[in-house]
């Protein structure tokens, strides 16, 4: 059921979290102080964006 809701509405578990990167971006655009890089690399590099979840409408919906 949770999965079908997810579906409906459009939601990626992979697209939705949040990612260093994005965080480190919107930091930078806002002019805030940048927060702390993650300990763990892969954590602190990751970008979900380069991700393909294999869902048709999620990638519609990124552009």
């Amino acid at each position: 059921m949770r999965n079908l809701l997810r579906r409906i509405a459009r939601r990626c578990d992979t697209h939705d979290r949040p990612s260093y990167p994005r965080i480190r971006d919107l930091e930078q655009s806002l002019g805030i102080t940048p927060s702390a890089q993650p300990s763990s690399f892969a954590d602190a590099y990751s970008d979900p964006a380069l991700i393909d979840c294999g869902n048709a409408w999620c990638n519609s919906r990124r552009r």
